[in-house]
């Protein structure tokens, strides 16, 4: 793209928003490289990523900033240099924070990945980058310092521990035993070696030499002979120290530069994916949606200016195919040059990610290049005036627009005779609007107005004015021409009316007739609108009422049928009553025989269950009608036969079909029970496999409380392993563990095991009152 328009647009400032949200120093390099797609397949691709990127920043993935590694990479490839700790731990990290950025790429959501953000870092994280950086952990603490607990160095350590103690131990048996030669009761620490103050006097006394002496010169630090051979031996040993800790450093670089194709091609992901991820998170602050991409048309539903704020105020521009040139008039400050410069600008924003800052379905044609003459062109040093300026400009984008560009020309033909200037104009536009997709030109000149009106590829278009208030509202009016409203501005100002009258006869009453009539358009353009809006309003509260009144609807059915299985769900249960009572009574009487007592008792029990069975299908039938409309249309008549196989009711208990009652009622035994049902109670009996599944376990009974105090650790997590296991067998879903204070391993170490167990819900120490940090609440 033209990079005049990029810097007069603002996508400067865009793109440096964009890398602001950077987490990488690749990425800012990559959106600065990025370039604008004209492509419609190549952009859609971006746009998709871009939004994949989106959704998976909306569901809350994340990964840590980046360090720069430009100098630890410099480093590798110099041999003869060595990196030091701090910049081999600046590649541990940023190789880890790589990793995440994999993983939070490769998140599933809803059961499905975002397979083309995930291929931005491929399928697989490259394991020789992962032993780098474990190595790097494990050689190097946060400060880039090799770990006092790395293998070659513990018993380094531990030797120059031990002779800095016997010449701790030395120095201070010497100064105890010679008390009246020394100068003081401690021994002193000069140039990395312990030293002893002895009086200048009394130094000829001591066999050994002197190192330095204090400022008054009263005081010589001596080193006895046997001191000299046992500081020897302390930086002998640190010596050897830093000879094994260059070797540890120099062994890491060597394992870095083995993998320096990796870590190229590691930077060259990492700065391709936090891209795209920046631009997604650009695109959630500044409100962006997806541009309609296979749509040509000028389509700007309440765009927004992104570099405006809280000050931008929504525009929406929609052009009919055909237009290839708009004239945008108006009074001053009324939006003019925003407008267009937010259409240009949102073309750049387009075509570099597919998103733009204006409502879903907003679409704009895709351009080769992006013209602009805006602002003062005026130049000293090429001895230009703002005029020449202009002119220079605009023949240097004439030459070069195509049949694909955008052209934006602000305040076209000023800066000179107005005459000459309207001449000028109208030349310009007619040139334009042949060669170029798509020109739009803001103007004062009615001359310009007045050519738009005649041209069915140009139209005119104005931005509102309150001439209440006498301010813009920043509406574009599409197919209307806009006034200056310079007389009216002055007389809000206070000009003298005899100026005003004065200027209005010099006008003409042409140009005034002409501008009540774009007036009187204008208000009834406002009148219809506001019809609209009524309108809209009416629609959106009538569709709030109908909504109110589906969801009443709603509501009473579903307390229709949970009143209907309710019902049902009663009758059932005092069937299976009164079918219990009823097989008891049956039992005596086979056992004992018929008696006129037994007898009555039964006919008493059928007696209550038939009239309870009555008075539950009077009610059921009350309600069904008014339950059919929640129940939708009924399947299709089922036709059964006498021996027949059915379910029956709710509860689907299988029974035999006896014979037919007439009226779509059928008697059916229920093992040992006959009862009327009718054909809707029923339902064809479908065979079904039956599965048995057995369970046994040789879990002990768990326990409430589980004491591990006095076992090893190992012990305790066996223990613990057959506590959760006989809990979930027994279904405990909760116990506690007993482990002590102690010096806390068993507590770390039963915290660890259970923060990997899936079956454990939670776990927390217990409250100071039942055992506080000695013990521990699970919950499964």
């Amino acid at each position: 793209m033209n990079t005049k328009s990029i810097e007069t647009l603002g996508f400067d400032a865009i793109l440096r928003a964009m890398q602001g949200h950077c987490r990488s120093r690749e990425a800012e390099t990559f959106l600065a490289n990025l370039g604008f797609l004209d492509d419609r397949a190549l952009l859609l691709e971006r746009q998709s990523i871009v939004g994949e990127c989106a959704a998976l920043l909306a569901n809350g993935v994340s990964y840590p900033t980046f360090p720069a590694i430009d100098e630890a990479m410099a480093s590798l490839y110099d041999p003869l240099s060595a990196p030091d700790g701090s910049l081999l731990v600046s590649l541990g990290l940023y190789i880890e924070s790589a990793r995440h950025l994999w993983e939070a790429l490769h998140t599933v959501i809803d059961g499905t990945k975002s397979e083309r953000a995930a291929s931005l870092m491929g399928p697989l994280f490259d394991l020789a980058l992962i032993d780098l950086e474990r190595s790097i952990e494990r050689d190097l603490d946060e400060a880039g310092q090799v770990r006092t607990s790395h293998p070659a160095l513990v018993n380094l350590y531990r030797q120059i521990e031990e002779k800095r103690s016997r010449r701790t131990q030395f120095c201070r048996s010497f100064i105890r035993e010679h008390s009246h030669l020394v100068q003081a009761d401690q021994e002193a620490l000069r140039d990395g070696r312990l030293v002893i103050p002895i009086r200048r006097e009394a130094h000829a006394q001591v066999a050994g030499f002197v190192s330095s002496h204090s400022g008054s010169g009263s005081t010589l630090f001596m080193e006895p002979f046997a001191l000299v051979e046992m500081n020897n031996a302390v930086v002998m040993a640190q010596n050897q120290i830093l000879i094994e800790v260059a070797k540890i450093l120099a062994s890491l670089a060597s394992q870095a530069r083995s993998v320096l194709p990796a870590l190229e091609n590691l930077r060259e992901q990492v700065g391709q994916s936090d891209g795209y991820v920046a631009i997604a998170r650009w695109v959630a602050n500044s409100g962006s949606h997806a541009a309609n991409l296979e749509s040509d048309r000028v389509r700007l539903i309440e765009a927004r200016h992104p570099l405006l704020g809280a000050k931008a105020v929504p525009i929406t521009l929609v052009l009919d195919d055909g237009v290839r040139a708009v004239v945008f008039s108006g009074p001053n400050a009324g939006g003019k040059t925003v407008s267009i410069k937010t259409v240009g600008l949102f073309g750049l924003i387009n075509q570099f990610c597919g998103y733009m800052p204006a409502k879903e379905a907003s679409s704009l044609p895709l351009f080769d290049q992006v013209y602009c003459d805006i602002g003062d062109e005026q130049s000293i040093d090429d001895e230009l005036s703002t005029f020449s300026g202009h002119m220079k400009q605009i023949a240097s984008i004439l030459g070069q627009a195509t049949a694909r560009s955008l052209i934006l020309f602000d305040e076209l033909g000023s800066g000179t005779d107005p005459v000459e200037g309207s001449a000028i104009a109208q030349a310009i536009l007619e040139y334009a609007h042949t060669k170029a997709l798509l020109t739009l030109v803001t103007s004062h000149h009615s001359l310009l107005k007045q050519y738009a009106y005649a041209k069915k590829e140009i139209i005119n278009a104005s931005m509102a004015f309150d001439e209440q208030s006498l301010e813009p509202t920043f509406t574009i009016v599409v197919g209307l021409s806009g006034e200056s409203h310079g007389l009216d501005m002055a007389r809000s100002m206070g000009l003298p009316k005899k100026v005003i009258a004065q200027a209005e006869q010099l006008l003409g009453g042409e140009q005034l007739k002409l501008s009540a009539i774009i007036k009187d358009l204008e208000g009834r353009r406002v009148a219809l609108e506001e019809r609209d809006r009524r309108l809209e309003r009416r629609r959106l509260s009538l569709q709030a009422e109908v909504k109110a009144v589906q969801l009443k609807e709603l509501r009473l059915n579903q307390q229709l049928l949970q009143l209907k299985q309710g019902q049902v769900t009663s009758l059932e249960r005092f069937v299976r009553e009164q079918r219990r009572s009823l097989e008891e009574l049956v039992a005596d009487l086979r056992r004992q025989g018929v008696a006129k007592t037994e007898t009555d008792r039964v006919k008493e029990a059928i007696a209550v269950l038939t009239d309870r069975i009555e008075e539950e299908e009077l009610q059921l039938k009350a309600l069904e009608k008014a339950v059919e409309s929640a129940q939708g249309p009924k399947s299709p008549a089922q036709h059964f036969e006498v021996g027949m196989s059915v379910l029956c009711g709710q509860a689907k208990r299988e029974g035999t079909i006896l014979k037919k009652l007439g009226k779509g009622r059928y008697q059916v035994a229920i093992d040992a029970m006959k009862m009327t049902l009718k054909a809707s109670d029923l339902s064809a009996a479908v065979p079904s496999t039956k599965v048995h599944v057995s369970y046994q376990s040789s879990a002990e009974q768990p326990k409430l409380v589980l004491d591990v105090r006095g076992k090893t650790l190992q012990e305790a997590l066996e223990a613990l392993s057959r506590q959760i296991e006989s809990s979930l067998v027994h279904g405990i879903d909760r116990f506690s563990i007993i482990h002590g204070y102690g010096d806390g391993v068993l507590s770390r170490g039963i915290a660890d095991y259970l923060k990997d167990q899936r079956a454990v819900k939670d776990y927390r120490f217990a409250l100071p009152e039942d055992g506080g940090m000695g013990k521990t609440y699970v919950m499964l």
